[in-house]
């Protein structure tokens, strides 16, 4: 199941249907729309978390006390027509609430793309924890996910006390559509927006809090000068998190970065001697979200970061798309921005090794590059590449680009692809 963003007329964009697969990457020239679009994405996200589900279209039955409900194709239109009449009305109202000021947008709509023949199943049931007493109710709620009759994927949670069946079976449809939503059963699903200025913000951010401006960001930003002023580490973090840490402390960072109390500190694993972030290089300025991100005892399912390749030189560039790959992989949502032909082209051949190997695993070749197969995306992981376009009267058109895989070439970036030609071109004139 895939969410799909729908605009029409929304600012400079002209129009746009962003698929939130698993890794979703845009580019184009600047001023061209695309934070933009990712700030409407992470609010309208936002939103939708809290949505009111309907039990219109539920198939609903019994089974030895167990109440059990079945969310198919039927119910999800149904969800769309709701969430799109939402939308519809309260348009301008959400996007003042995202960027604290009205911008024009014809139109806002979502769409579910289901698999053929998916449906959930979610089934609820009453038991007595022991651990109370046995006098305290608490219910199981059992969600599965089939394609084509197959249980593909199972989800639990346990919640306490309801007052009735009818709380039951609205929270089963609310673990369903957080699973449409986030991937997962969990209010805590957190997301976070890395923005191009993440540098600067990170080391003014208490200055911020201190002068009471909260009103003159954007909601994501807020939210990300929020998630800095609230920071736990998460002691024992899981072996996936864990392992992406490592890498970005061994091929990113080349050291570690610490929190000692309020303050955080770098520690270049030559040196050995904590530095405070304020006299850090830029590079680690702009890495340290990313291992927050990763070490947050608040745990953060959905990345959104603009201009991932900020402060990166080329071959940290080359590692920053390994691990973008590898969060993926972990099981994190990644959306991000970026201008760099280098990041581009090497998203690109990790795309295409990932086609080559999901035909034959070829091992040496990926020695021989010095990759590891952790660095190709997952069979069941699916990635989306959006070229922004500036065009007519300053409106900008957003394309999904197709893999090719006739010849073997991956995504065909335009605009990267034209600046080089010019570049080339440059030069053999100049030696000629």
């Amino acid at each position: 199941m895939v969410l799909h963003i729908m605009i029409k007329n929304f600012g400079k964009i002209e129009s746009a249907d962003i698929a939130l697969h698993d890794l979703v990457v845009f580019v184009g020239n600047n001023n061209s729309g695309k934070t933009m679009v990712m700030q409407l994405i992470y609010g309208i996200r936002e939103k939708l978390s809290s949505f009111p589900v309907t039990d219109l279209r539920v198939k609903k039955s019994d089974l030895n006390g167990q109440c059990l409900l079945r969310c198919d194709q039927d119910w999800f239109r149904e969800m769309e027509t709701c969430i799109n009449e939402y939308l519809a009305v309260h348009k301008s109202q959400i996007i003042e609430s995202i960027f604290g000021t009205l911008i024009s947008a014809e139109e806002i709509k979502i769409a579910l793309e289901a698999v053929e023949s998916e449906y959930f199943v979610s089934s609820v049931s009453a038991y007595r924890n022991r651990e109370a007493g046995g006098q305290k109710t608490e219910f199981n709620i059992d969600t599965r996910r089939y394609v084509h009759g197959e249980n593909v994927k199972s989800y639990n949670c346990r919640i306490s006390e309801w007052n009735g069946l009818e709380d039951g079976t609205q929270m089963a449809l609310q673990a369903v559509w957080s699973i449409i939503l986030f991937g997962k059963i969990a209010a805590d699903a957190g997301q976070i927006f890395l923005p191009a200025a993440r540098s600067g913000l990170q080391l003014l951010y208490k200055q911020y809090f201190a002068g009471g401006a909260e009103g003159s960001f954007v909601t994501p930003i807020k939210d990300f000068l929020r998630f800095l002023q609230l920071y736990a580490e998460e002691r024992q973090p899981e072996e996936g998190r864990k392992g992406l840490l490592e890498f970005g402390e061994e091929h990113l960072l080349q050291g570690k970065v610490t929190q000692i109390g309020d303050e955080t500190f770098y520690v270049d694993r030559q040196v050995g001697r904590p530095v405070s972030l304020h006299i850090a290089s830029s590079m680690i300025h702009e890495l340290t979200p990313f291992i927050k991100v990763l070490s947050a005892a608040r745990k953060i399912d959905w990345l959104y970061c603009d201009e991932v390749e900020n402060s990166l030189h080329p071959l940290l560039q080359r590692e920053m798309a390994r691990w973008l790959i590898r969060m993926v992989n972990a099981g994190m949502h990644v959306i991000v921005s970026s201008h760099s032909d280098t990041m581009a082209s090497r998203l690109n051949n990790l795309f295409m090794l990932t086609y080559m190997n999901g035909k034959k695993a070829n091992f040496e070749l990926l020695s021989e590059l010095d990759l590891k197969e952790a660095d190709l995306l997952h069979s069941d992981r699916r990635a989306h590449i959006y070229e922004f376009r500036s065009g007519k009267q300053g409106k900008t058109a957003v394309e999904k680009l197709e893999f090719i895989s006739h010849p073997l070439m991956g995504y065909d970036f335009q605009l990267f692809g034209s600046n080089l030609d010019k570049l080339y071109d440059e030069a053999d004139k100049i030696t000629r």
